[in-house]
C-alpha cells in the first residue's frame, strides 16, 4: 500500500470568504505563498470556487451582507460533499455567545480580529495537519492493507449510496467481480511475497485503467470487486480489456523475475435487477458469472447468466 499523507500543511488550498475585498486581500497576502489562497467576496464567488475545486480549509468572516457566516457554514454541514472541510471564523464578533455559536454550527476554530499574523498562520497549520490526520485515520479504516484498494465495508458503504442515487436518478450501474486466475499456484512456486507483489501490480493495474469516480475493492484473497457507475456493460468490459492487456505489457516483476497472470470476471447490470432489491443481488449475480468463466477455461468475462440445459 502506498504511503500516506504526512505532510502537515498538505492539502494547502485555502478558501477566504470576506466581503470585504481589502479584509479578504489582506489575509491573502498574510497567508500566500506558504498556502494557495483564493478569495470569494459573494456568494456567487464563493459557490463558483466552491465547484470549482473544493478548498482544504475555509477561513469565513461571520458579518456579511448576503448572508451570516454561521448560516453559510450550517449550509456546507448540511452538504455530504463539504462537511468534511474544516472552517474558521475570523471576525470582529468577540462575545462569549458568538464563540459559542461558531463552534455550535461546525467551526473548527474560531479567531478575533484583530488578529496577529502569528496567531492566524499557526491555527491554519492547526486545522490542516489536524484534517491531515483525520483523513489518514479514514483511510486505514476503508482500505485493504496491502493493495490499498478499499475493503468490502467501505464498498458496501459507498455502493449503497451510489445504488440510492442511481435508481433515483435512473442511471446504470454495474459490478464486476474479478479473480485472479491460477493465484495459489503462483504462491506455491514463487512464494507469498511474490503472491503479494501480483496483488499490488493488479490492483494498480486496474487503477490505470478504471475511470475516477468508478470503485475498486478487494474482497479477500485474490478477489476483488469493481463498481462502474453510470456505465454500460460493454464499456465495463472494454476497461476490462484494457486491463487484460496492460497485464499482457506490462508482467508483474518482481525479486528479478517475471510474473505472467490473467483474470476471470463475471458481471451484472442494475437493470437486470428489481428496483427495491438490495445491491448483494448484483454481487450474487456476477459472482455466479465469475464461477462460469472459471468453469469454461479462466481469462474471460462473462457478461449473461449460464445458459439453462435443455
Amino acid at each position: 500500500m502506498s504511503e500516506l499523507a504526512t505532510d502537515p500543511v498538505q492539502p494547502r488550498r485555502v478558501l477566504v470568504v470576506d466581503d470585504s475585498e481589502v479584509e479578504g486581500l489582506y489575509i491573502q497576502a498574510l497567508l500566500q505563498p506558504e498556502f494557495t489562497v483564493i478569495v470569494a467576496n459573494n456568494l456567487i464567488a464563493f459557490w463558483a470556487h466552491m465547484a470549482e475545486e473544493a478548498p482544504d480549509l475555509i477561513l469565513l468572516d461571520v458579518m456579511m451582507k448576503e448572508i451570516t457566516g454561521f448560516e453559510l457554514a450550517q449550509q456546507l454541514k448540511r452538504n455530504h460533499e463539504y462537511k468534511a472541510i474544516p472552517i474558521i471564523f475570523v471576525t470582529s464578533l468577540d462575545q462569549a455567545g458568538d464563540i459559542e455559536r461558531g463552534f455550535e454550527v461546525g467551526g473548527h476554530d474560531y479567531v478575533k480580529k484583530p488578529f496577529l499574523t502569528q496567531e492566524l498562520r499557526a491555527r491554519v497549520r492547526s486545522a490542516l495537519r489536524l484534517k491531515n490526520l483525520e483523513h489518514d485515520l479514514r483511510m486505514r479504516s476503508v482500505t485493504d492493507y496491502l493493495t490499498g484498494a478499499y475493503n468490502r465495508r467501505y464498498f458496501f458503504e459507498a455502493v449503497n449510496s451510489n445504488l440510492s442515487y442511481a435508481q433515483r436518478m435512473r442511471r446504470n450501474l454495474c459490478i464486476a467481480v474479478l479473480d485472479i486466475d491460477f493465484f495459489k499456484k503462483i504462491n506455491d512456486e514463487y512464494g507469498h511475497e511474490a503472491g503479494d507483489a501480483v496483488l499490488v501490480h493488479f490492483t494498480n493495474t486496474i487503477r490505470d485503467q478504471i475511470r475516477k469516480y468508478d470503485i475498486l475493492a478487494r474482497f479477500g484473497g485474490e478477489e476483488f470487486v469493481i463498481q462502474f457507475f453510470d456505465c454500460t456493460i460493454a464499456k465495463c468490459v472494454d476497461m476490462l480489456n484494457r486491463v487484460k492487456n496492460k497485464l499482457i505489457e506490462t508482467p508483474c516483476i518482481t525479486g528479478g523475475r517475471t510474473i505472467n497472470y490473467t483474470f476471470s470476471a463475471g458481471l451484472a447490470s442494475l437493470e437486470e435487477i428489481a428496483p427495491k432489491e438490495p445491491i448483494e443481488r448484483l454481487i450474487e449475480q456476477a459472482d455466479r458469472r465469475l464461477y462460469h468463466a472459471k468453469e469454461t477455461g479462466r481469462n474471460r468475462f462473462v457478461t449473461e447468466a449460464k445458459p439453462e440445459p435443455a
